[in-house]
């Protein structure tokens, strides 16, 4: 049965243990990245715990930027260690196990904390608010309840999920808004901090990615909706030598081009098909990542095909579509 254990459930684990192993998602974000910092410098900072935080995946170019990258040894994935060296496994913004484990399983006692609305439940401890827009507004309950003083560093780390994961407060209700106010009060390093490592740091080669999905974007009308498509293969970016991070931020510069009710990108990797939705005109586009095996969020969600013919993939994807129908939510404002 699906439930959120306490916060005093999960937390007294966490001060019962020593040895504390956070990992970072596949294609890490600055959600999953913000999300990571934040406990690894809270539980160092008020709980004297030593913490190992890995990453299977590099970081895309403008997130590397962030003098806290240091901290995170990168290659490694769990599935790199033996669980009796750690007493317990963090996963902050996981929604499946699948998402750091090659096995599909854990051998960890695991920690899940999250704001996916597909989240599985995989873990020992859970605690799940899909009704937030960032797993790092979910710590921000947290540590309020827990009564945790927010200092500059910690209020940063924990702003830069929250600003990432709303698209810039893009796809804010309110809610990324008024956690952002709360965080800058409190110190929030927000314009050197956050805002501008992110908006000038972006590399060449990611530019040049965006200028091909751009190149490659067409608008399709099916089934009375005006569908955003931009299909790119390994023998387009081939030379480039992308991240998967690199990759993930392509849909949002998408969504900016007007004229589309909702909108997909593929992009053809060696271990298969990445794929991602984007909503522009409030459609829920969640179902069709479901229905493709993937998760994510109403407006924003992603999922993976298995290696085929990209026209093939195409068809899969308009397929879903078809078969799902198109929802329109009309009681939440973007």
């Amino acid at each position: 049965m699906k439930r959120n254990n306490s916060i005093k459930e999960i937390f007294d684990k966490i001060k019962s243990s020593k040895r504390i192993l956070i990992s970072l998602h596949k294609g890490p974000d600055g959600d999953s990245l913000g999300s990571c910092m934040a406990l690894k410098y809270l539980l160092e900072r008020d709980f004297n715990k030593k913490v190992k935080i890995i990453s299977k995946d590099s970081l895309s170019s403008e997130l590397k930027i962030f003098d806290f990258v240091k901290e995170i040894e990168f290659g490694k994935s769990m599935d790199s260690f033996s669980a009796e060296k750690f007493d317990i496994l963090i996963a902050p913004d996981f929604g499946t196990i699948e998402g750091f484990s090659e096995k599909g399983k854990s051998n960890f006692f695991t920690i899940s904390i999250d704001h996916h609305d597909t989240h599985t439940y995989f873990g020992n401890l859970n605690y799940v608010n899909s009704g937030r827009p960032s797993c790092c507004s979910v710590l921000l309950d947290i540590f309020k309840e827990l009564k945790i003083h927010f200092d500059k560093e910690l209020s940063t780390r924990l702003l830069l999920g929250i600003y990432t994961d709303s698209g810039m407060f893009a796809h804010d209700n309110g809610d990324a808004l008024r956690d952002a106010v709360f965080l800058i009060d409190r110190g929030a390093d927000y314009l050197d901090g956050i805002v501008n490592p992110l908006k000038y740091n972006i590399s060449l080669t990611s530019r040049k990615y965006l200028a091909l999905v751009t190149d490659k974007f067409r608008i399709v009308n099916f089934n009375g909706f005006k569908i955003g498509v931009s299909v790119v293969s390994k023998e387009d970016i081939r030379d480039l030598n992308l991240e998967l991070a690199d990759i993930r931020g392509a849909p949002n510069y998408l969504q900016e081009i007007g004229g589309v009710d909702f909108l997909f990108t593929l992009a053809e990797r060696e271990e298969g098909i990445k794929g991602s939705f984007r909503s522009r005109k409030k459609i829920d586009v969640l179902r069709f990542a479901k229905e493709l095996g993937g998760g994510g969020h109403k407006f924003a969600a992603s999922f993976i095909l298995e290696k085929m013919p990209m026209d093939k993939a195409e068809k899969k994807v308009f397929e879903a579509i078809k078969k799902v129908g198109v929802v329109k939510i009309d009681n939440i404002n973007l």
